[in-house]
């Protein structure tokens, strides 16, 4: 594929969706979908409103990036289902986007002053809780933000900042060894670069913190990146994107789900419950 090759971001993780195209990995536009209503009723206007907008017939775009969370269950069932149905209607390639890398990928600036460092991003998980995952950023050398934890992981927003401050969550960095070589060929030079940056400082970042702001957290809000970055956007969704649309990385339009953050809560209980059964079962036995 050439590098005019036309991308539909949509990021629908957030109380606040939006909508972005990008064209040879440059934003044209990213936009805010309407507060009012809900992202069901205003995605697939601003769509069409936006591609209008610049010109482009659905077939034009050659790929459709998303975000696939962690995140709310209404918002990501929108934002996924409008993405399969819209790549499958016209066509295109889809490529389902880490919404937290999504957000590291959107910061330009760490509170030092710097934009090389490591990066904790929370996005809320309700009930106190965050989805968080950690990133090493070193946009000096033009590389995607990469990932320093296998997978997010649930932890109450309290224990995620007091286990990053005191750096008693280390991590393993194994999934930097395995990630593309073509991009991190030099991956151990970039795990010692990360280990050494994390235990001076971790930077933490994502709208999760927007309920913390000013409510005596002042110890660790001098780590708090910029808010202006917190929140994910549709341009961070291509921004990641982009870098595997130009290797030809792309999903299978009907393999991609959304990852939730949390199980819903009627599942939760149904999980307690069948636990609760089987402990009784196993007593019963004895």
């Amino acid at each position: 594929m050439g590098n005019a090759l036309k991308i539909l971001a949509l990021e629908t993780t957030d109380a606040q969706g939006s909508v972005a195209l990008c064209v040879g990995g440059e934003i044209l536009t990213s936009r805010r979908l309407e507060t009012e209503r809900r992202s069901a009723q205003t995605l697939a206007p601003t769509i069409q409103e936006t591609l209008t907008e610049f010109g482009w017939a659905p077939r034009d775009v050659d790929a459709v990036a998303v975000a696939v969370g962690p995140g709310s269950f209404t918002g990501l069932r929108v934002g996924v289902a409008t993405a399969k149905m819209f790549a499958w209607a016209v066509g295109a390639k889809i490529v389902g986007v880490d919404a937290l890398e999504a957000i590291a990928a959107e910061i330009e600036r760490f509170p030092n002053g710097e934009a090389t460092g490591v990066v904790s991003v929370g996005i809320d998980a309700q009930r106190g809780d965050a989805a968080v995952r950690r990133f090493w950023l070193e946009p000096a050398e033009k590389r995607a933000p990469l990932p320093l934890d296998d997978d997010y992981r649930v932890t109450s927003v309290k224990k995620w900042f007091a286990e990053e401050k005191s750096r008693e969550f280390v991590g393993n960095f194994d999934c930097v060894k395995s990630a593309d070589s073509a991009r991190f060929s030099d991956s151990e030079v970039f795990i010692e670069r990360a280990k050494a940056s994390a235990a001076e400082n971790v930077y933490f970042c994502g709208p999760s913190l927007d309920r913390w702001r000013n409510k005596g957290s002042e110890n660790i809000e001098t780590q708090f990146v910029d808010a202006a970055f917190w929140a994910p956007t549709a341009a961070g969704v291509a921004r990641v994107a982009w870098r595997r649309v130009e290797a030809g990385d792309f999903d299978e339009v009907w393999s991609i789900l959304p990852v939730y953050s949390r199980l819903a809560a009627a599942e939760e209980r149904a999980q307690e419950k069948a636990a609760e059964n089987a402990a009784n079962r196993e007593k019963t036995s004895k």
